[in-house]
């Protein structure tokens, strides 16, 4: 039987209150997504009856076009990080050339640049290319920063991976293109989830950059869109609060399924050998 101890219950009571003040907003979210304004008014802290689940059907109907946007958006950029990463990351990790290490840690230091210096340059990039207010400008530019990141976690695993292994399919007559897509790739499953997730999340959840290049409602992600949810004044917050809660569920989908691989992921991202 384990001994009282005030050190370890005050550490408990630490972590518990700690996690209530984690949950709270989540708990507010949901609750107040399913009230209308006097509810929210006289019941801030409870769930108030009845629950007004139309919220949810009417903020739906308003943001559903948007949330297509910011699928499709997403998606473009986890394809493209991921192709941009897996190769440079194999590339890095096999191969031998002239000045690798030094091409590696200029790949390296975009990392330690602060996007919000290079939002005014990629404007004026994208701006002459004629991609502004378009799926390609919001794809392009947050990839071109996530791929640094990527691809160092991608170069990390793949040094990991057993050398023997790849040298037995290059005594098999196996070509690089066939190495990497038949054996490299299905065995990088971990890192290959972790740089989806972290670029799901960095994608899902872009404001500025979206903001600045993008006009009207086209093209526009559904985090720009939430602030535009209108209503009844009597309704109006439920419905905002739902629409977070809807645009949150995709995000909320994908990490439930990948975390596992996520946390393995990191993991071998962070510890080598």
């Amino acid at each position: 039987m384990r001994k009282f101890s005030i050190s370890a219950a005050a550490g408990h009571l630490a972590l518990a209150v700690l996690l209530v003040l984690t949950l709270m907003p989540f708990y507010l979210l949901l609750i107040t997504s399913v009230k209308f304004k006097d509810q929210i008014v006289f019941d801030f802290w409870s769930p108030a009856f009845p629950l007004h689940f139309e919220n949810y059907a009417g903020a739906f109907l308003q943001t559903w076009p948007f949330i297509l946007n910011s699928i499709l958006i997403t998606a473009g950029i986890i394809v493209c990080v991921l192709i941009n990463s897996a190769l440079a990351g194999y590339a890095f990790a096999r191969f031998q050339f002239f000045g690798k290490e030094f091409l590696y840690f200029i790949v390296m230091i975009l990392m330690m640049v602060p996007a919000f210096l290079l939002l005014i340059p990629q404007f004026i990039l994208f701006k002459n290319l004629g991609l502004l207010n378009t799926y390609w400008a919001q794809i392009f530019g947050p990839m071109a920063g996530a791929s640094s990141l990527a691809a160092m976690l991608m170069r990390t695993f793949f040094e990991g991976i057993s050398g023997s292994l790849l040298e037995a399919a290059e005594m098999e007559g196996a070509g690089e293109v066939r190495i990497f897509w038949q054996f490299v790739l299905p065995l990088s499953k971990p890192v290959l989830a972790t740089v989806t997730i972290i670029n799901a999340l960095n994608g899902w959840n872009n404001y500025i950059w979206p903001l600045v290049v993008t006009s009207g409602d086209k093209v526009r992600p559904i985090i720009l869109a939430l602030s535009n949810i209108k209503g009844p004044l009597d309704q109006v917050e439920g419905l905002q609060f739902s629409g977070y809660v809807i645009a949150a569920f995709p995000m909320l989908v994908l990490f439930s399924f990948a975390t596992k691989s996520f946390i393995s992921g990191i993991t071998a991202g962070a510890v080598k050998g």
